[in-house]
């Protein structure tokens, strides 16, 4: 008597769809995010850490109303910032390729009902269950070049991060930089006003003239406008600067040291060897093409991999008109007569050529950025140099003289007030230096990257969190 047939076998396609996930619309609502743009703020959580170095001590809090130095302003960019947040998301993605790309191949169920033509009766039901065998190596070769592109991801993002806290730094400087260009031109205003009121006096008694007095009216008004469009490029430099932070544009933002005098930490001159051995061991985007090459010589693997013959096995189950049945072994090779995958192995050869060229390319650009901020340094530094040993003493000892000759009356209280200015002028010339000097020290220790010691000091840290707004090596300070 013939057995049944096996109908529970088509049962096994629907027990598999029972673990399948369903679809959860989640819509966009732009009137909705623009309001929560809107009203951020920042928030009281623990300060964001990095891999690339060391920010903060671990579990340290920061009270926003005292001031942000420097690390806190990186820290909240790294935490807030919208930009950096979509690009931490293709984490996320690179990780669910890997997942696919681990998974074995899903059976393939077939099934043939033919029916008897002119004098042949009867039907014939055909039942296979096909598994296909993967080539090779090919299964290690696509998680490897997913786990590749999970790393290069992980790299781009902590390339982005040190990006991002170069510009919050360089960002900071312009805002701290213009408020104290308003501070001494208000310095100046107030010499320019009591100019003016010497001049008046002097023409009130006959001793001076209406160009005079027509002459310090425009310098008082040069100064007013100076001032406003200083006043202008704070108010610029702190919009940029919240835009960067991830804040609204308006936020009152508390900066320390905003207004004060700059502080300039001198670097130690760094030998070209150094520069190398830093570039090569801890610049962030160099990391994330490194990534890159590698990915491209596990796609060129796993392309070679597949130019050789598909094959898909499994059983076959036979039920014939009389109700016998047949079961037997069912073989599915695919013949690579036409097909052995050229184009796609072409194309990987390719872009591993072009991955190499890319990474150089960028290795001799950073290497040029590098260089010539350390150039700018240099000179800067022999600008700052010249300002402490001849031009400043030199400043000092007229001021002094002035002050003495002015109090002996010896001098009127016009030339002790040139003398004033001149000592004005010559701090403005200097903070442009102090400015340019921190400015070239900043792009520096950009093109550099961190130091490979704060490297291996945070390698303990959180994956995702951005790199540090790290302080540069102690020196000897100067207040400009």
């Amino acid at each position: 008597m013939p057995r049944p047939f096996p109908t529970s076998w088509i049962l096994l396609p629907a027990v598999a769809l029972a673990g399948c996930v369903s679809y959860e619309p989640d819509p966009l609502d732009p009137a909705k995010e623009l309001a929560a743009l809107r009203t951020r703020g920042i928030p009281e959580v623990e300060l964001v850490r990095s891999t690339a170095g060391p920010l903060v001590p671990r579990g340290a809090a920061f009270d926003p109303a005292d001031g942000l130095d420097e690390a806190e302003l990186v820290a909240v960019a790294l935490t807030l910032n919208p930009e950096l947040r979509a690009r931490r998301l293709e984490a996320g993605e690179a990780r669910a390729a890997l997942i696919q790309a681990g998974l074995w191949p899903n059976p393939e169920v077939g099934l043939s009902v033919a029916r008897g033509l002119e004098s042949g009766a009867g039907t014939t039901v055909d039942f296979d269950f096909l598994f296909e065998l993967l080539r090779g190596a090919e299964r290690s070769a696509r998680i490897d070049a997913a786990t590749a592109k999970v790393e290069e991801v992980r790299a781009g993002i902590v390339a982005e991060e040190w990006r991002l806290a170069a510009e919050v730094r360089r960002q900071r400087l312009a805002v701290l930089a213009a408020e104290r260009e308003v501070s001494l031109l208000g310095e100046e205003a107030a010499l320019r006003e009591r100019t003016r009121e010497t001049v008046r006096r002097r023409r009130d008694m006959g001793e001076g003239t209406e160009v005079e007095v027509a002459a310090s009216d425009l310098e008082v008004a040069e100064v007013r406008r100076e001032t406003l469009r200083a006043e202008g490029e704070v108010e610029a430099a702190r919009r940029e600067l919240a835009r960067l932070l991830g804040l609204p544009p308006g936020y009152a933002l508390r900066i320390v040291g905003s207004g004060d005098p700059l502080p300039v930490e001198v670097l130690p001159d760094v030998p070209e060897a150094e520069i190398d051995r830093r570039l090569l061991a801890g610049r962030p985007d160099l990391k994330a093409l490194e990534a890159a090459y590698k990915r491209a010589e596990h796609e060129l693997r796993l392309a070679v991999e597949r130019q050789y013959p598909h094959l898909n096995l499994g059983p076959l189950i036979t039920r014939e008109d009389d109700g016998a049945w047949h079961a037997g072994p069912s073989i599915g090779l695919e013949l690579p007569l036409f097909d052995r995958n050229q184009g796609e192995i072409a194309e990987k050869e390719a872009q591993r050529a072009r991955a190499r060229a890319e990474y150089v390319a960028a290795l001799q650009r950073a290497r040029a950025e590098a260089m010539d901020a350390l150039g700018r340094m240099r000179r800067v530094r022999t600008e700052l140099d010249a300002f402490e040993k001849e031009v400043l003493p030199l400043v000092q000892r007229t001021q002094d003289l002035a002050e003495r000759a002015f109090r002996a009356g010896e001098v009127g209280v016009l030339d002790w007030i040139t003398a004033q200015q001149r000592a004005l002028t010559t701090r403005k010339a200097l903070l442009e230096s102090a400015v340019r000097y921190r400015a070239a020290a900043l792009d520096f220790e950009a093109a550099v990257g961190p130091p490979p010691e704060a490297i291996d000091a945070g390698s303990g840290r959180d994956k995702d969190a951005g790199p540090p707004g790290e302080q540069p090596p102690a020196g000897p300070r100067r207040q400009r």
